[in-house]
């Protein structure tokens, strides 16, 4: 069968950066799975994603889809079939399905139940590019991206995209396919960088990223990402200073350019003098561009900006980022230099001031919750509660900052350093630049046992207080960041570095006490309570994978009838990923399964064992083996779970000898007692029946 190299290609005003490869990557496994599907089969997908396009070429996909057999099941012999003669029954699915009576024979599906009508049919194969044309309109009305966009600039649209779509390349070999999206129709012709004097042009369906190449277009994003690391890492060498590393900002300055090249400037020397992070959040954030150190590790003045063309006069571009960082930080040194003029305590004033949420109250109100909160659990946080109050109380106050206020970024941070202007002590200072963290769910955790404190203190306020007001995250947003709030809290609970001894539970309700007793805004209710529980439980089971335990395993911790610190949760389930893989794990998963499904059925069931209507020894035996374990049953996770795997032989004993829904009441609900007894023994551990 002939093939041809295929090509598809969007072209798009510019995509944001971070939104482009997860796009690409969405594009690409929906083409294969329409592929696929059709049983056709390709060379490798090559992926291409620039701020300005999505491309998928492959070097050979056949032009027709093969033909293929299907089968055609029809009623059964009993129906089609009477007096040996076919019924009309038989005769209308035969035509319905394009086919006589004669096509059909009877046989059995293999279920051994009955035989069916049978055909084997031919289905011709069609043309590929009809498949793909069929397909890409809804392939891209379903691409993944936080927000889409209608643009109405001449022909009325009824598509929505991340950015207006300004062309579409569609082609099999020299054959264009031939589909519409969003206004525009597929061809052949693309474009290459805007600064390309010939930049519109037919693409090369042969070798489209070549093509590219000549059009100051490098395609592919590994390629170019590398273009980029070897840039700067030559640039650091000729420069003499070695480049601080941010993979984040890497990948940013990839998903901006195409045809990128690495510039080299200069800030004044005497900004050198600001604290470490101001240069380079201000160089980040501000000006995406790469900050340095010198040979002896301190901060160089040296930074490299990644352009998205090559020119011919580097030193005017170079001269035009200087002349905006310096600008941005002699901003900062103002702000640096007059800030501390006024303490962080002469600042809290200001935060009743500042809205933390409309229908919340004022920031002010926050860190007096957060103070109450660490000072009132001061021992289960295992804080020094001066300490840990006293950076609560201060830990909010440089948003008033005019510093934090130009760079919002430096929150926390700004506030531990002008701490330790004020004379605060390391602990304080340390606690309010850390209390933050962490920020995402690979940061670091704070090495401040005061900071995680805090940290917990703000992330469960937070929660409580936009799920009372019914701001909770959907599938599709998240527009105040609670997810990541929780997923902080789980990780900050979950670390058994400096373990905090308060159960999830625990934690709300004493974050609750703090905005009852203030009356200034709302009341928390058990009610939310019990959602923000049941968001958390979600986060905690979605970071099963970085905890390197199953999700199945965090269930089954969760659901435990003792409520454990989260840490200690999450050591149970740690133990259960690897007990439920074994064979012993798997049979008292099993066992645990048939008892929770008994029980469940039950209803409601005596407390209370009677040992007189025990009729089998198997009965008698399983009694005895769980009183002794209840007797002796250890505080230690590990060891609970080899006191409770030794039961397996006489649960398999019960349940191999023993009918538990006998016509008997009296013994059906001694039976029913004695199996909840025993479910209720492994709940203290966790119920291992979710496994």
């Amino acid at each position: 069968m002939s093939t041809y190299p295929l090509l598809i290609e969007i072209g798009v005003e510019e995509i944001p950066a971070g939104i482009a490869l997860r796009m690409g990557n969405a594009l690409q496994m929906a083409l294969f799975k329409v592929l696929k599907d059709a049983n056709i089969e390709t060379s490798e997908l090559k992926l291409g994603i620039t701020p300005r396009r999505l491309l998928i070429h492959i070097e050979c996909c056949p032009a027709m889809q093969q033909d293929r057999e299907q089968v055609i099941w029809g009623p059964p012999e009993r129906v089609a079939l009477k007096d040996g003669e076919p019924t009309r029954a038989a005769e209308g699915f035969a035509r319905k399905s394009g086919l006589h009576v004669s096509n059909f024979e009877f046989t059995d599906k293999g279920d051994g139940k009955a035989k069916y009508m049978k055909a084997v049919v031919t289905v011709k194969g069609r043309k590929t590019t009809d498949i793909i044309a069929e397909a890409i309109p809804d392939i891209l009305r379903g691409m993944p991206s936080p927000k889409q966009m209608q643009w109405q600039d001449g022909e009325s649209r009824t598509d929505a995209f991340i950015r207006p779509i300004r062309w579409i390349v569609a082609r099999l070999g020299d054959d264009v396919i031939p589909f519409s999206f969003a206004g525009i129709t597929s061809g052949k012709d693309s474009y290459g960088h805007r600064m390309c004097k010939d930049a519109k042009g037919e693409i090369s369906v042969e070798a489209p990223f070549e093509w590219f190449e000549e059009r100051m277009v490098v395609a592919d994003r590994n390629v170019r990402k590398a273009h980029i690391i070897e840039g700067l890492n030559s640039a650091a060498k000729e420069a003499g200073v070695s480049l601080v590393n941010d993979d984040d900002l890497i990948e940013e300055v990839t998903d901006l350019t195409e045809w990128p090249h690495v510039i080299t400037g200069h800030y004044l020397e005497d900004f050198l003098r600001l604290p470490i992070e101001v240069s380079r959040i201000e160089l980040k954030h501000h000006q995406r561009c790469f900050s340095t150190h010198d040979g002896s590790g301190n901060t160089s003045n040296v930074f490299f900006a990644v352009a998205n063309i090559q020119s011919k006069n580097p030193a005017l571009v170079a001269h035009g980022n200087e002349r905006v960082v310096n600008a941005r930080l002699a901003d900062a040194a103002f702000f640096y230099d007059r800030d501390p003029k006024e303490t962080l305590e002469a600042r809290v004033e200001k935060l009743s001031s500042i809205v933390f949420q409309d229908g919340l109250g004022m920031v002010g109100d926050q860190a007096r919750r957060l103070r109450g909160f660490v000072l009132d659990n001061a021992g289960a946080l295992q804080v020094n509660a001066n300490d840990a109050q006293r950076a609560a109380y201060l830990c909010k106050s440089d948003l008033t900052t005019g510093l934090v206020n130009e760079f919002p970024e430096l929150q926390g941070y700004m506030g531990g350093i002008y701490a330790l202007m004020n004379k605060e002590s390391a602990d304080v200072s340390q606690a309010i630049a850390q209390h933050y963290m962490p920020t995402g769910a690979e940061d670091d955790l704070p090495e401040s046992a005061i900071a995680r404190a805090i940290g917990v203190a703000e992330r469960a306020d937070k929660l409580l207080g936009y799920f009372h007001l019914g701001k909770i995250p959907t599938a599709s947003a998240d527009p105040f960041a609670l997810r990541r709030a929780a997923i902080g809290l789980v990780r900050l609970l979950a670390s058994a570095d400096n373990p905090i001894q308060m159960t999830l539970h625990e934690v709300l309700q004493e974050a609750s006490k703090q905005w009852n007793q203030q009356r200034v805004t709302i009341a928390i209710g058990h009610e939310t309570q019990a959602s923000v529980i049941h968001f958390i439980h979600d986060r905690f089971q979605g970071l099963a994978t970085s905890f390197d335990v199953s999700k199945a395993a965090c269930d089954a911790a969760l659901r435990a009838k003792t409520a454990l610190p989260l840490y200690q949760h999450l050591q149970v389930a740690t133990l259960l990923t690897g007990f439920a893989d074994s064979e012993a794990g798997q049979a008292v998963a099993a066992a645990n399964k048939r008892i929770a499904n008994i029980l469940k059925k039950a209803g409601d069931i005596s407390n209370t064992v009677d040992e007189r209507l025990f009729e089998k020894d198997a009965e008698k035996r399983l009694f005895e083996c769980l009183n002794t374990v209840s007797e002796n049953f250890p505080n230690e996770p590990k060891k609970q779970l080899a006191m409770l795997a030794s039961l397996q032989e006489p649960v398999d004993h019960f349940f191999d000898d023993v009918m538990v829904m006998t016509e008997d009441a009296r013994i059906k609900s001694n039976r029913l007692a004695l199996l909840g007894k025993l479910r209720a023994l492994f709940l203290q551990l966790a119920d291992v029946s979710r496994l």
